[in-house]
């Protein structure tokens, strides 16, 4: 599908125009529902309407820590002016200040008296559950903490009466890639979240760089007594999420959009997350504004919406409040965290594709520009392509704004790119001279060619990207045998185990190769949405029928192999896998979600009481999955699927799931009113 407009999009796209998007927005201190979010959105709108955009305008919808979208409680309100914290004991300095480093305030802290609070500093450790202030005193005092700082908040001050917290560690450490100890002068974004119900109660926060945090530590190893003297001038008060929406309006079907998201949000300078993704998508929206105007290209069949929103909280208001016109959505993509110059940040450019509930052509498509940005933009030498950039597709993983779209209530395709992992991911040295102007033309490049031919595509287009997914597919289905392979040869070093061991691979295998079947011709099939004709249903059969008789084949294969092994051991498998009791049951239930959107696990958490909604915390300490695994949990629910089904599916898509651990998940919606049973 390359298109001579593909060189129009390099030529007129500019990453340093898009990089300078991203530093103005990157002056804002752009925390959700704020103030400085809404300065943020103005200067988005105007900059949209004077790239030629008439319709640019700003939706507000109502965030006061109370007005729920489905299962999500909004934020409050939040300004703040000025926030300072000193060491008044044993020593006298100033510790940090807002206005030299805006994330060193929680955001949504309160005020202190005019005067300010001085208070002793005790250390609680991690500080986010009750044990951690077994025989410590810290009612009135602040607390030196290690945890998040909401789960830390909920407990010192709502519970045992602290004054403040004081946070010292970054968030998401991966060992060897991203831990304190190599930005140990980064003051990590934090929050309180606090909601209606816990205004009377919201106190204030501080987030300190490791190395402030050991020195406070060592004084207080040293046995002496601590004391800090904060000043916080801020308030908490009913606010508006802010959306900015506009579009290039469809000339022949414009009641069908391809979308373009990204967050506006986060804490002032926060570069890459996300103003990199809100400057480019002005870069995107200029570069096709500016080419329509030059008739370099028509405007487009179907219309073109870009969405600025603060992450998730915005998307579900949106959506809450326009859902019949969901409908109209064709595709989309999320850009979050896309500007990384990737040797300083350790990033990785990945495509998050849709989950496995929502199979899509969308997938291999924009992974196919991945894959001809190299060609487009990197040097070739007579022994190969002298790229350095790295880039990747993974298994949806969620945490953004796609996630709202491609839930089960909506269904709407729309894939995410993002670097990932990034060194300095929600700190205070997330700043522009770690975004790269190189990154942004690429990506951007990608997004703008993407959402043009969506925009355009035709049952020609639908056909190519066909081929796509079953190019792609008979690769994934010939990946599965090669892994289930190999685990049968290692397999081959057991002894007594060995039959039984075999046999659960043999289980998983084709569970998983059943899967991947359905999944790739499902991707197949969605092309239809792009057009309509003979020629379509034709051709998406056949390739259909491709995905059976290669899935088939790789399964022959895999049990010769297997015949193979078991001969040669003297063993036999057993005829099928033992049935548990909870097998049995999960087989007679089917479920059904009785709520739209995606779940936020507070309402969970709130519902089930802290006590038991400690189970999960142990859960995703033992399997880092767990998470996306529930996401998918839910969209999985299409009144058909029994909960023993649907532990199949999520095991299929990411890894072995206990059956057990589906169903309490269930029996916890049940719980609270957000599931039944048939």
């Amino acid at each position: 599908m390359r298109t001579e407009f593909e060189k129009m999009v390099k030529n007129e796209l500019s990453g340093q125009i898009a990089k300078s998007y991203v530093a103005q927005i990157a002056r804002f201190h752009r925390v959700q529902a704020s103030t400085m979010f809404h300065e943020a959105a103005e200067y988005v709108r105007d900059t949209i309407r004077s790239i030629g955009l008439k319709d640019a305008r700003i939706e507000q919808f109502t965030s006061d820590g109370a007005a729920k979208y489905w299962t999500w409680v909004s934020p409050v309100g939040w300004e703040v002016k000025t926030a300072e914290l000193y060491l008044v004991e044993p020593e006298k300095k100033l510790i940090v200040r807002y206005k030299d480093v805006p994330t060193c305030l929680h955001t949504y802290s309160n005020s202190t008296p005019p005067g300010g609070i001085t208070a002793e500093l005790i250390d609680v450790g991690e500080g986010t559950k009750p044990e951690h202030y077994e025989g410590k005193d810290v009612k009135g005092k602040f607390v030196l903490a290690t945890g998040r700082a909401k789960q830390v908040h909920e407990q010192a001050v709502y519970k045992y009466g602290a004054a403040a917290v004081i946070t010292d560690s970054i968030t998401y450490e991966m060992r060897n890639v991203r831990e304190s100890v190599d930005i140990p002068d980064a003051h990590a974004y934090q929050s309180i979240w606090p909601t209606k119900e816990e205004l009377g109660k919201v106190t204030f926060g501080f987030s300190l760089s490791k190395r402030q945090g050991n020195h406070l530590r060592a004084l207080l190893k040293s046995q002496k007594t601590v004391t800090l003297k904060a000043k916080v001038n801020a308030k908490l008060f009913p606010g508006n999420l802010d959306i900015v929406t506009a579009t290039i309006h469809g000339n022949s079907k414009p009641d069908e959009e391809i979308f373009l998201i990204a967050h506006l949000c986060h804490p002032k300078p926060s570069a890459n997350d996300n103003a990199s993704g809100s400057g480019l998508l002005l870069e995107v929206a200029r570069t096709m504004q500016s080419l329509i105007n030059s008739d370099a290209i028509e405007t487009p069949a179907r219309t073109i919406r870009f969405l600025w929103v603060p992450e998730t909280f915005g998307t579900i208001a949106y959506l809450y409040y326009h859902e019949n016109s969901a409908s109209k959505l064709v595709a989309g993509m999320n850009l979050d965290m896309v500007g990384q110059n990737q040797e300083i940040c350790k990033s990785t450019l990945n495509l998050d594709r849709t989950p496995d509930s929502n199979p899509s052509y969308l997938n291999d498509y924009v992974f196919s520009l991945l894959e001809r940005s190299v060609e487009e933009f990197d040097h070739k030498t007579s022994f190969g392509s002298a790229s350095t950039f790295r880039y990747s597709i993974n298994a949806f993983s969620g945490g953004s704004d796609h996630a709202e779209f491609n839930d089960s209530t909506f269904r709407v395709p729309c894939v995410m790119l993002i670097q990932w992992p990034d060194l300095y991911y929600h700190t205070s040295m997330d700043s522009i001279d770690k975004v790269s102007e190189n990154s942004l033309k690429r990506v951007g490049w990608i997004a703008t060619v993407a959402a043009l031919t969506l925009a355009n595509a035709t049952v020609d287009d639908a056909i190519s990207m066909a081929n796509l997914v079953r190019w792609g597919g008979i690769a994934r289905l010939q990946t599965a045998s090669k892994e289930a392979t190999a685990l049968v040869q290692r397999a081959k070093s057991l002894n007594s185990e060995l039959p039984q061991k075999l046999a659960t691979i043999a289980f998983n295998y084709k569970n998983k190769m059943g899967h991947i079947i359905s999944r790739e011709k499902r991707a197949i099939e969605s092309v239809k949405r792009l057009g309509n004709s003979s020629k379509l249903e034709e051709f998406t059969a056949r390739l259909v029928e491709d995905i059976n008789h290669c899935g088939q084949l790789e399964i022959v294969r895999f049990e010769e192999t297997l015949a193979h092994v078991t001969k040669k051991a003297a063993v036999i498998l057993p005829t099928q896998l033992k049935e548990t009791e909870v097998a049995r049951e999960a087989k007679n239930l089917i479920p059904k979600r009785l709520f739209k959107g995606t779940l936020n696990s507070d309402i969970l958490k709130r519902g089930l009481g802290e006590k038991e909604y400690e189970w999960y915390e142990k859960i995703t300490d033992k399997d880092k999955d767990f998470t996306k695994k529930t996401y998918e949990i839910l969209n999985f629910m299409d009144g058909k699927r029994t909960v023993y089904d649907i532990a199949k599916a999520v095991s299929a898509e990411y890894s072995q799931t206990s059956l057990g651990h589906v169903l309490k998940f269930m029996r916890d919606l049940q719980k609270v009113n957000l599931l039944s049973f048939k």
